[in-house]
């Protein structure tokens, strides 16, 4: 028996015809699934962006450290004021110490322990002993370009 022929079939054949396809979904207000993403993307650049920021905070802190290091022989010349010059290194070493190791008691250090704080955070550091008493003798002995490239690897290391 066909559809067309029987009345019942005919009549609900009649009641679907009013029926529509449904819509495509609208494109805004994304689903959930895309604002967690949306929101996941935001969190991972913004954690980049902060990474970048500090990154180029740090190198531009060790460009200033670098410059204020290389600056030290005009500010006070190794050869007629050794212990200003020793004086100031030491402080450069100092300020570098207290940023990059917050939780020591380096601020406390003073001869022997300063230096051997120095050299345990300085693998390969020669001629630092001049820095335990150097800066408070009127002609202390020292090579000024050594220690300067010592300083150097200090800021390079943990400026």
């Amino acid at each position: 028996m066909q559809a067309a022929e029987n009345p019942q079939s005919q009549a609900i054949l009649e009641r679907l015809h009013d029926i529509h396809p449904v819509a495509e979904p609208a494109w805004w207000p994304p689903a959930p699934g895309w604002w967690i993403l949306a929101g996941i993307v935001l969190l991972v650049l913004a954690w980049s962006v902060l990474r970048l920021v500090r990154k180029l905070r740090a190198h531009l802190r060790r460009k200033r450290l670098l410059r204020e290091v290389d600056a030290l022989p005009a500010q006070f010349d190794p050869a007629t004021q050794p212990a200003a010059y020793l004086g100031a290194l030491n402080s450069v070493f100092r300020v570098i110490a207290l940023r990059a190791f917050p939780d020591s008691d380096c601020a406390r250090l003073q001869g022997a322990e300063w230096v051997g704080f120095l050299k345990a955070h300085l693998p390969g550091a020669t001629g630092l002993e001049v820095l335990e008493s150097g800066p408070y003798r009127p002609d202390p002995e020292f090579d000024a370009a050594h220690l300067q490239a010592q300083a150097r690897r200090w800021v390079a290391r943990h400026g």
